[in-house]
This record gives structure tokens, sequence and C-alpha cells, in this order.
């Protein structure tokens, strides 16, 4: 696991809790394409950090027990935005496509 795919599990967790939605912890896991034993690691997580996760057993879901506001963000310096120059980078999977990755590379740099 990356830093990036626990990001995106728990904003999908964190989805998931507020509108109590999770199901069984086996079906939360499975859900999100994950082990239990991760989505357990991201849950003590989250519980360390002070958040007040419970478990409704009659509704089989987790849900915060007091009102909770998450925000999740990442900031990229000057330098590495240059180095991305907008997402170019990913589109070079398509160069070797006919046409289409040049299209598509001069249709996101259009004026």
């Amino acid at each position: 696991m990356n830093i990036f795919s626990d990001l995106f599990l728990l904003q999908r967790i964190d989805h998931l809790i507020r509108t109590r939605s999770t199901g069984a912890p086996a079906q939360l896991a499975f859900r999100l394409s994950t082990s239990e034993r991760n989505l357990y690691r991201l849950m003590g997580e989250l519980r360390d950090q002070g958040f007040p996760i419970a478990y409704d057993k009659q509704a089989d879901t987790y849900y915060y027990s007091e009102q909770v506001k998450i925000e999740f963000s990442i900031l990229v310096g000057q330098d590495k935005l240059m180095a991305i120059r907008g997402g170019e980078k990913k589109l070079d999977v398509f160069s070797g496509l006919p046409d289409f990755g040049r299209e598509w590379k001069d249709f996101c740099h259009a004026s």
C-alpha cells in the first residue's frame, strides 16, 4: 500500500461510515477491494487519531458516534507541478496509439 491508496481508501471509508452503509467488515473489505486485515488496520489508525467510530450490530454498519469533519487534500509544490505538466506524463501511455495519443495531448493543451 502506498499513501495515495490509503488516502483513497480512507475517503471511501469515511463516506460509507457517514452514510451508515458500510455493511459488515467482510463486506466492506470486499467493497473496497482490500483485505479485512488492511481494513482493520485503517480503522484502527482512524480510531488512534481520535475518530469516534462505533459499530451498530443491529444495522450491521459502522458509524460516527459524534459529529466528525474530515478534509482530505494533497498539496503539490511548484516543482512537482512543473514535472507533472497538467497530466501530460500520464497521457504518454497513449502515445503508442495511432493519432489518438497526439490528438488527446493537443486537446489537453488547447488554448
